[in-house]
């Protein structure tokens, strides 16, 4: 190789070289200490928007948020730990507030109380009266007045007991207090009661450390209170993600916490505020045998003895003496002195029956809503009891509406707390439970000495299809229903000495239906000379046929489905049984009873 081929080559490899180390030592070094810097400040930022993300907000918000007064004088309302707006089941506002604030003193909406503290409150807008039973005193009320009535002894509120705002009527909460078992706490900014029945069950638990109560279940919402350590909480249910949980605080703010940020919750009870309420009742033992008389004149009055000595070994007879007469409270009597007389020497309780469905001018409703008419009524039933001196009455009540339920039950509350002062026993008439929900017989078991299940009419003469007056599976699902609200010592069951005889056409539709006694259906038989064949399902003979173009239907009662009913009686433990009516009566279905009453 030639000296100038080596130089070249040389010269070649050192402009290489110093190419590649030209460009490797460009770069200033300030430009790392850039990146590191950059790098640095990016984890940094980093860091931060991760801190903003996961961190708690400090946002506050107004407590209006949560609680949103809308009507007049709105006082917001946290019933055992439910926020109880001002709503209907659609979230429409509703007409009336459930609270309000009236000259400094907090009511609560009649509706509102009955519904979610105590049925027990019954008003009359006629007589802007409102009245109140316990176990042995009535309280009335007037619309507006501050003054009180306790049977006849007055007193006074210090404030209205009751006021008005638009259509709706408020009791006075101090009011409430004395008759019914709550507590509350009452707040503002907004204007907020909280309120805790007696018996209602909360989870409590308290702070572990400072921590916010929060709108919704999320870091970034905003807080509506703080909450010191050790504070008391009430779990309410916990949210579905788990980590937090819906609380109310002891000043009634509702809201959201992390579980993490309370005590493991325990139960707790409210407990209850008034003295415990005592119910009397008279009785006068088990196998009580009732037979109800109907009673349509004086001259009915007359045969008594007789009427005694054929019906068998019964203890208690109630006729059908006094019915509603008027709308004002007046009833008319048919009752008789000779007739208690003639009783009670055979050793006969009489509990004299008041109707409402004798005189169809009387409107029932009118009766027992009306506090003055309701009044009158009460002390017309005590003083013919008094006057005849009568062992007990029993209240049949057939027309009774839904509207008139609270009447109905005040009344019956009424009358048996001068009942019991005056040592008369008090029975009350039902039908079927399912038919007459509005009948409260667990009310009535409260203060009635006993409930009668009328264990009939499962087909009457409107009913739209023919059928059993008193299958045995009708019988017994009453007896089992009225149980439900009844203690078992306190029910008597209702059973018919009758039954029907249903003509139906070609389609089974009814053309007529006649009510026939235990001798008279037998006779009905042997005159169309049919032979009934027994039916477990009812519980009775059953028999249908036709004549000429007549087609009849009959379910029997007789001995036989009477004592089916008598044996329900007796398994359940029943206080006796009520038979409907003399008259309808014979003696093998008398001998039959005997072997239960």
């Amino acid at each position: 190789m030639n000296q100038s081929h080596h130089n070249y080559n040389r010269n070649h490899r050192n402009n290489h070289y110093n190419r590649r180390r030209k460009k490797k030592s460009y770069i200033p070094r300030g430009y790392y200490y850039i990146g590191s810097v950059a790098l640095f400040l990016t984890v940094v930022l980093v860091g931060l928007l991760a801190f903003k993300k996961y961190s708690f907000t400090n946002e506050h918000v107004e407590l209006t948020e949560c609680y949103q007064n809308t009507h007049e004088n709105e006082v917001s309302v946290v019933l055992n730990g439910e926020y109880k707006k001002s709503q209907d089941e659609t979230g429409a506002e509703l007409p009336n507030a459930n609270a309000i604030k009236n000259e400094g003193n907090v009511y609560l909406e009649l509706g509102f109380v009955k519904a979610n503290i105590d049925n027990g409150y019954v008003y009359d807008p006629s007589e802007i009266t409102l009245r109140y039973a316990t176990d042995s005193e009535v309280y009335s009320a007037t619309l507006g007045s501050a003054d009180y009535v306790v049977d006849k002894s007055n007193n006074s509120l210090g404030e209205p007991v009751v006021v008005a705002q638009g259509d709706a009527v408020f009791i006075a909460l101090d009011y409430l207090q004395i008759l019914s078992d709550f507590k509350y706490t009452l707040f503002e900014n907004p204007d907020r009661i909280v309120i805790e029945t007696a018996g209602y069950e909360k989870q409590v638990a308290t702070a572990k450390n400072d921590t916010s109560i929060r709108i919704s279940n999320g870091r970034k919402s905003p807080i509506l209170e703080d909450v010191e350590k050790d504070e008391e909480l009430n779990v309410i249910r916990v949210s579905e993600d788990k980590d937090w949980s819906f609380v109310v605080s002891a000043k009634g703010v509702m809201g959201y916490i992390p579980n993490s940020k309370f005590t493991e919750p325990t139960a707790k009870t409210v407990e209850s505020s008034l003295t415990e309420r005592t119910y009397n009742h008279i009785s006068i033992g088990s196998d009580i045998s009732l037979l109800w008389h109907q009673v349509t004149s004086q001259t009915s009055n007359a045969d008594i003895a007789t009427v005694l000595t054929n019906s068998g070994n019964i203890n208690v007879i109630s006729p059908t003496w006094f019915h509603l007469n008027d709308n004002k409270g007046g009833i008319a009597s048919l009752a008789n002195a000779n007739y208690v007389s003639v009783c009670h020497s055979n050793n006969v309780q009489v509990w004299g029956l008041v109707s409402d469905f004798e005189n169809r001018d009387i409107e029932t409703t009118t009766v027992l809503n009306t506090t003055s008419s309701r009044d009158a009524l009460v002390n017309n039933i005590l003083a013919q009891a008094i006057t005849y001196g009568l062992d007990g009455i029993n209240i049949d009540f057939e027309e009774v509406s839904n509207e008139a339920s609270d009447g109905f039950i005040q009344f019956i509350k009424e009358l048996s707390i001068k009942c019991e002062k005056n040592d008369i026993i008090l029975s009350v008439d039902n039908y079927m439970p399912k038919y007459t929900p509005h009948y409260n017989r667990a009310e009535q078991a409260k203060y009635a000495d006993y409930v009668v299940m009328m264990g009939y009419d499962e087909h009457t003469n409107g009913s739209s299809e023919a059928g059993s007056v008193a299958s045995i599976g009708f019988v017994e699902e009453g007896v089992a229903a009225t149980l439900e609200e009844v203690p078992a010592e306190q029910v008597i069951l209702g059973m018919p000495f009758y039954c029907r005889v249903w003509q139906v056409n070609g389609d089974g539709g009814i053309i007529d239906s006649k009510a026939y006694g235990l001798d008279a259906i037998q006779s009905f038989i042997r005159t169309n000379g049919l032979t009934p064949e027994w039916s477990d399902e009812a519980g009775q003979y059953y028999v249908e046929f036709a004549d000429g173009d007549k087609f009849y239907k009959i379910w029997i009662e007789d001995e036989n489905s009477i004592e089916q009913k008598l044996k329900i009686m007796d398994s359940y433990g029943l206080a006796g049984g009520a038979f409907w009516k003399k008259g309808f009566d014979n003696s093998a279905t008398w001998n039959v009873i005997a072997k239960y009453l």
